[in-house]
């Protein structure tokens, strides 16, 4: 029976402790959450198959705003189908913490407790089949296999040291070939290779520090879509661009996608897409309902590839 690291590690006082409340908290959820706490913590029967994991949810190109602050990290975004979750992460003695603030940091919440190891424990079970010859070629969802897992990891200390601790967090999956990459042996003529798991840095990622992954590249730049047409940000370093729709919008214009901003964001978004780069606006408006979905709306009309979401049951529903 596998074990989800980030439940495992709780003590056994811990969990009887709490279990009811815990009980009520992971029942309101999803299949996922729910495999998560209760099918490998309290003796319920296990699953009919590996691949049980995330059965009958549909991805959904939705990113989970902020994830860590979920009552169940990872696992509530992948209940509602989000294809891409976002961690803070701070470099503190060693070890990679992730929290907003430096005073938000626990040292059971690192990026292996809360992302790493549950995304591999995952994908494990989505590759049964699999053996030490055998590529995991699998992603974490079911019902689309072959959908690629975004992980944002926003660089909250010194990019260049930050950079380098990531890079050897990621080893295992860089081993199994699980990371999405670009082959830059020949630079006239990069090759992506789309895998199960996509990592992207944001915050005080330094480009450099992301060109400087040759001859396989495996950790991609948050490009800033305010200054896409810069040619420095490419496909082949930055997956995806993004910037603050407050921002662009100001606050007494942020309920509506008026048709100055319509042409704004059209510009921006055709320049990403013709380097072949997704985009993302955040900072949308989360109140009133009307306006945060109205925004949504906009944004997917005017092709905007990710939905940034707070609200991810009202996201998933749009």
């Amino acid at each position: 029976m596998v074990a989800l690291p980030f439940l495992a590690h709780a003590s056994p006082e811990s969990f009887a402790a709490n279990s009811q409340q815990q009980a009520s908290t992971i029942l309101a959820r999803s299949s996922v959450a729910a495999l998560a706490g209760l099918s490998f913590q309290s003796g319920m029967s296990a699953l009919s198959f590996p691949t049980d994991v995330t059965r009958d949810i549909q991805p959904k190109n939705v990113h989970s705003h902020n994830d860590y602050w979920r009552k169940v990290p990872l696992f509530d975004a992948l209940s509602y189908g989000c294809k891409s979750v976002e961690a803070d992460v701070h470099l503190v003695d060693g070890e990679l913490l992730v929290g907003h603030t430096r005073v938000s940091l626990a040292h059971p919440r690192t990026l292996h407790s809360l992302y790493l190891d549950p995304i591999m424990e995952i994908l494990k079970m989505q590759n049964p089949q699999s053996s030490a010859t055998a590529a995991m070629t699998n992603g974490v969802f079911d019902m689309d296999p072959e959908t690629s897992l975004q992980l944002i990891v926003d660089y909250k200390t010194g990019g260049e040291e930050l950079h380098a601790a990531i890079i050897d967090a990621l080893s295992q999956f860089r081993s199994l070939d699980l990371l999405t990459n670009v082959n830059t042996s020949n630079p006239d003529a990069p090759i992506l290779n789309v895998r199960p798991l996509t990592v992207i840095c944001s915050g005080n990622c330094p480009l450099a520090s992301v060109n400087a992954q040759t001859p396989r590249r495996d950790v991609f730049l948050d490009a800033p879509l305010a200054d896409i047409a810069n040619a420095s940000y490419t496909r082949w370093n930055s997956l995806m661009a993004s910037t603050s729709y407050r921002k662009l919008a100001g606050w007494a214009g942020s309920f509506e996608v008026d048709e100055q901003m319509s042409t704004e964001i059209k510009g921006m978004v055709k320049a990403a897409q013709d380097k072949g780069i997704k985009t993302r606006f955040w900072e949308t408006p989360g109140w009133p309902s009307f306006a945060r979905d109205s925004v949504w709306n906009s944004m997917l009309n005017l092709g905007v590839d990710w939905i940034n979401a707070d609200n991810l049951k009202a996201a998933s529903q749009i």
